[in-house]
């Protein structure tokens, strides 16, 4: 059996699993699922299948929000092998339409974004998901009130979001487990003249929080340009292939790639899920051509990882 990642006590999913003294009508016990999806723009969201909030460690999943339900009708559409082939799991997600109690229309967000719209704008893609058992014993405790308690917790899937399919109530999501990594063409590093380094990443070394300019868009601003005069940064010294991060309005959290910048005219990679209004606010950072010049103007050549040095195969001799 797998080893839980959390117990009440040790050895308590064994004893509620295998009791020693077995009741007459067989060992009761009951289980939930707990959703931990992790999405890339920063929120965290958390759902149990139970009808009842399940917490343990200070962290508590929530019953009264998104409801859950199987892809085949009885269990989540779950297909694992041993070996190297890429795990996948399935399930349907019902965002409320209203709240029952408050009579607020589309209470379940993402961020501050009603929850299917968040998701056909992209808020799901490449989100990190964990799906865990949690076990009680049976009949569960009162007050229904408070949070449940499991015995003990076994995580069964973790993966990432593949495919999500869309219908104007719920949200088919199918995710791939981690093994789906492994597909990933090598080699990992390849011979070339631009640098291999991300702005800003862990290998880069530079700090985005020491670039950041903040910024709010002006009128004719729409969801494919901004319109925003603003300084140049520092380093490269454009805002041209650098990104920025709505921080108000409907669009608050998602990011952007800018392709061009002139000082007042952003114009987007691609387009905001929702309209933007004058007033909003954003944070913009530099980008990043990665030519050595460029990389000598932020001051980093240490962390250059291009090679634009090495002559090009026909001109060998």
């Amino acid at each position: 059996m797998k080893t839980p990642i959390w117990e009440a006590s040790p050895g308590a999913l064994m004893a509620l699993l295998f009791p020693t003294t077995p009741a007459p009508e067989g060992r009761s016990f009951g289980y939930f699922d707990l959703y931990t999806i992790t999405c890339v723009s920063g929120p965290v969201l958390r759902y149990t299948t139970c009808d009842r909030d399940v917490g343990y460690g200070g962290t508590v999943w929530a019953s009264n929000t998104v409801r859950i339900e199987p892809a085949n009708g009885r269990n989540a559409l779950f297909h694992a092998k041993v070996g190297l082939d890429v795990d996948t799991w399935q399930a349907i997600f019902y965002p409320r339409r209203v709240d029952d109690l408050t009579n607020t229309a589309y209470p379940d967000t993402i961020g501050s974004v009603p929850w299917l719209a968040a998701a056909a704008a992209g808020a799901l893609s490449g989100a990190n998901v964990t799906v865990d058992r949690a076990y009680f014993a049976v009949p569960l405790p009162a007050p229904r009130a408070a949070a449940l308690t499991p015995v003990a917790v076994l995580r069964i899937f973790a993966g990432s979001v593949a495919e999500v399919d869309m219908d104007r109530t719920a949200a088919c999501v199918s995710c791939n487990s981690h093994l789906d990594l492994l597909n990933v063409q090598i080699p990992r590093n390849l011979f070339q003249a631009p640098c291999r380094r991300r702005l800003f990443d862990a290998n880069c070394g530079l700090s985005a929080v020491a670039y950041a300019a903040t910024s709010t868009c002006g009128a004719g601003s729409t969801r494919y340009s901004l319109v925003s005069s603003l300084a140049a940064p520092a380093g490269s010294g454009t805002y041209t292939l650098g990104r920025v991060v709505m921080t108000s309005g409907l669009n608050s959290g998602f990011s952007r790639s800018v392709r061009s910048w002139d000082g007042t005219n952003w114009s987007l990679i691609t387009p905001l899920p929702f309209t933007v209004a004058p007033g909003d606010t954003f944070t913009a950072y530099p980008g990043c051509d990665k030519r050595l010049e460029t990389c000598d103007a932020f001051g980093n050549r240490a962390n250059f990882r291009g090679e634009p040095f090495i002559p090009a195969p026909e001109a060998a001799t």
